[in-house]
């Protein structure tokens, strides 16, 4: 029996909990394999939620719907193309997403004074500053990077399969460091065979080495 989420049947709520956890599985431990591909899946899904959300103000749910697909195809172009920076920004929008829970943000705009709400602000700029150092280092970090929502997918999907917060944090947890590792790892063997590879490439190019000079004469 699924947690019980408003507006969501428990019928659905088990689905959302068993792709949630099919998702994080596969990010954890093939994520620098997949990443493009979910990349461009997560884009899809942020590119309707825009459209959506912009087209139902302007013509009702038909206008909605209707920027919702042109939304999914731009987004997933988008994220696919610049899957690199499609990631950083993913993982600065949850470091921004954990500090604004963890500062109770109320998500308001003061419109007289132009005021933010001050966790907003924290939040905006943790967004900023991850996005910054993840793009830097995201060739370095992509195995951990993928580990880590792999991870945080797991537990949300246990946790909405009713298995217990506890389980759902131990399971996500130990999903996210052997992830990180066997990636890590991986990433790390696929670099050394690219890298011999270059170098037996390189030395072909430059031919075999000339012959040694012939002996003197007696």
């Amino acid at each position: 029996m699924a947690v019980t989420i408003p507006n969501i049947s428990s019928d659905v709520a088990l689905l959302i909990g068993g792709v949630l956890v099919v998702t994080g599985l596969l990010l954890a431990f093939w994520g620098h394999g997949i990443w493009a591909a979910v990349m461009s899946m997560i884009g899809a899904l942020l590119g309707s939620a825009v459209g959506y959300l912009f087209g139902v103000p302007l013509g009702g749910d038909i206008a909605g719907l209707v920027l919702a697909v042109v939304g999914a195809i731009i987004g997933s172009i988008l994220f696919s193309k610049l899957v690199k920076v499609a990631l950083a920004f993913l993982v600065g929008l949850l470091a921004g997403a954990l500090v604004y829970s963890l500062l109770h943000g109320k998500a308001y705009i003061d419109t007289k004074n132009y005021a933010l709400d001050p966790p907003l602000i924290a939040a905006l700029l943790v967004v900023v500053i991850v996005f910054g150092i993840s793009y830097y280092f995201i060739d370095d970090l992509i195995g951990i990077i993928t580990a880590a929502i792999g991870g945080l997918l797991i537990a949300a999907g246990l946790y909405i399969l009713n298995l217990g917060t506890l389980l759902a944090a131990v399971a996500g947890l130990g999903a996210f460091v052997l992830g990180a590792i066997l990636q890590t790892q991986a990433i790390n063997r696929k670099r050394r065979i690219r890298e011999e590879q270059k170098a037996m490439a390189e030395a072909q190019a430059r031919g075999p080495p000339p012959p040694p000079p012939p002996p003197p004469p007696p």
